[in-house]
């Protein structure tokens, strides 16, 4: 059976044998005892009770904290041996701490995408030098982004012109007549089609980017349910577009599109 006595006494070994304070999975290891356990047994900030128990001052986070100067150096110095931003697998390769769940945690609340941004900003309030280049891969970068930012709207707005240029040949009986039509329209311009794609399952997928919804002579209830489904694409495409057919005449005309953007 575990006992805080037990845990202690394991505490005090780790710590004499290593000459040091061992970390909360260090510890759990070492002890051979789980975290659940642990928790049963001092309930809430478990490790910190034990190292209080044990006459040091308690971490609530139970590992050591990499300062934020040194993990915004690591950063930067890992950008100028690389010659470019790094990525989050050099980080890895490099057995830089903390690790990438690491940085995600309090009290960095570091995610990969957000480095240059950050680092940018340490840069700025604590006036560091010698980074002057990482400061010119990461402007790059921004520029880059932009420019392609540039052309997926381009795209988009053609996809838009192109659908509301298009008439359908005639009335169909269902939705899916009207989106077989629509796909070979798209088709026909070079633009590449993919059917009930993505995790959200759209209705048409304009080069793995745009998605399009259809909808045939909607009820109330259908423009409920379709607003739902436009948020859910919304959450894994940056573009969508509703296509709606059939609309009551004193509503709008045969066919009309809606676009959205995240």
């Amino acid at each position: 059976m575990i006992t805080k006595e037990y845990c202690q006494q394991k505490y005090m070994e780790f710590k004499e044998a290593n000459s040091r304070l061992p970390l909360r999975d260090e510890f759990l290891r070492f002890a051979k005892i789980s975290k659940r356990q642990l928790n049963e047994l001092y309930g809430r900030d478990a490790f910190s009770k034990i190292q209080k128990d044990c006459g040091d001052e308690a971490n609530k986070w139970g590992r050591e904290r990499t300062p934020r100067e040194k993990i915004m150096r690591q950063y930067g110095d890992l950008a100028k041996d690389l010659k470019e931003l790094p990525r989050s697998s050099d980080w890895v390769h490099r057995k830089l701490r903390p690790s990438l769940s690491g940085l995600k945690e309090a009290p960095h609340f570091i995610k990969w995408l957000d480095f240059p941004a950050r680092f940018m900003e340490w840069v700025k309030e604590e006036s560091a030098v010698g980074y002057e280049e990482v400061l010119g891969y990461i402007q790059n970068q921004a520029d880059t982004s932009k420019a392609k930012l540039d052309r997926v709207d381009a795209e988009f707005r053609r996809v838009i012109q192109d659908i509301r240029t298009w008439a359908p040949a005639r009335r169909r009986n269902s939705e899916e007549g009207y989106k077989v039509e629509l796909r070979a329209h798209l088709k026909s311009l070079g633009y590449s089609l993919n059917e009930e794609s993505g995790e959200s399952n759209v209705d048409l997928l304009v080069n793995n980017r745009h998605a399009i919804e259809t909808k045939k002579d909607p009820l109330l209830a259908d423009y409920d349910r379709l607003f739902g489904q436009l948020a859910r694409h919304l959450q894994h495409h940056q573009n969508v577009i509703a296509c709606i057919f059939d609309v009551p005449r004193e509503v709008a005309p045969v066919g009309w599109t809606v676009s959205l953007r995240s």
